[in-house]
């Protein structure tokens, strides 16, 4: 963690969190992975922490880590790593507003090279371990998605245009300006997660996806 930051934290969950970071850097490094993604929820009982605070930090290192499991969302991140150098925040759509067609996206961990500022919270479904709310400048961005069967894709572009805080929400907290129809995540989305990633890159990602 950057030493300029000081958190009014628990100092114990801090600790646990930042115990399993060390424990899942000696996985990466040992097994000499690309990426990895975990069942995050299935952690909470066995050792009363969540891995949002490791994710934010490989994250920023642009190592590719998702949560709960989610492989659509991890090799989403892997095609988003490769052709931006960005590691992009996993996100849940947890408000849409068809007539201004926006959508407010919001998940506990990002990588901490996303944002201005941040600062540490609980994670919000369990209320325990280490969460991370940052604060991400209002800028465009590129949303991409890929479907289960690694062939169908989502992506557009659109605009960061307000930061929330919300208490009924996971903790980092965006709202977008969608650049396509936002309807998209009330028909058929390819699942909950979508990535997020800094600047206007759909061009690059289809010009990527359709030549493989």
């Amino acid at each position: 963690l950057d030493n300029t930051h000081e958190f009014d934290f628990d100092n114990k969950e801090l600790s646990k969190a930042l115990k399993l970071d060390i424990a899942l850097n000696k996985i990466v490094n040992e097994y000499n992975l690309n990426g990895l993604t975990i069942r995050c929820f299935a952690l909470l009982d066995k050792i009363k922490t969540t891995s949002c605070l490791s994710f934010g930090l490989l994250n920023e290192k642009n190592f590719v880590a998702t949560c709960e499991g989610d492989v659509a969302s991890m090799i989403s991140m892997h095609v988003i790593n490769t052709l931006t150098n960005q590691c992009g925040f996993q996100a849940n759509p947890s408000r849409i507003n068809v007539d201004d067609n926006t959508i407010v996206l919001a998940h506990c961990t990002l990588p901490l090279s996303m944002c201005e500022s941040y600062k540490l919270n609980t994670h919000f479904e369990s209320g325990i371990g280490v969460a991370i709310k940052g604060e991400i400048k209002e800028q465009d961005i590129t949303i991409f998605k890929l479907a289960r069967n690694l062939k169908d894709y989502y992506v557009s572009t659109g605009k960061i245009i307000t930061n929330l805080n919300e208490d009924n929400l996971c903790r980092t907290q965006i709202v977008i300006k969608l650049d396509d129809d936002v309807k998209y995540f009330l028909n058929r989305p390819y699942g909950n997660h979508h990535i997020v990633v800094l600047g206007n890159h759909k061009d690059k990602i289809v010009q990527y996806m359709n030549n493989i």
